[in-house]
């Protein structure tokens, strides 16, 4: 994908942790101090790779990378033209991520070591 690896952060994951429990059962982005990015799905704890890849990834399918695995793996979501998420998660500006699920809702953190 040419993105720089994004190194785990406790910070951020406890960060999105807060923050889809904040929401209740509503997705409602809230950077906490640290973060400097964020993306929110539904999907429950077992979905991760669903979210990441098809929620978020294949906004922008045609990335390098990404070799067609869209075809599958966006079935079931609706961009509705967005690329935002995609365009977070692919910054090389960013160095650090932490995710965490609660309530069917998915948060990722972005931020700097």
């Amino acid at each position: 994908m040419g993105k720089t690896k994004l190194t785990r952060s406790t910070k951020l994951e406890g960060n999105c942790l807060n923050t889809v429990q904040s929401g209740g059962t509503k997705m409602v982005h809230k950077l906490n101090p640290g973060t400097y990015g964020q993306v929110l799905a539904p999907g429950d704890a077992g979905d991760f790779e669903h979210v990441f890849v098809g929620g978020w990834l294949c906004e922008l399918p045609n990335d390098s990378g990404m070799n067609g695995i869209c075809e599958t793996a966006s079935k079931g979501w609706n961009y509705m033209g967005q690329t935002g998420h995609a365009e977070i998660l692919r910054s090389n500006e960013y160095s650090t991520i932490g995710c965490a699920n609660n309530g069917h809702i998915w948060c990722c953190d972005v931020g700097y070591a």
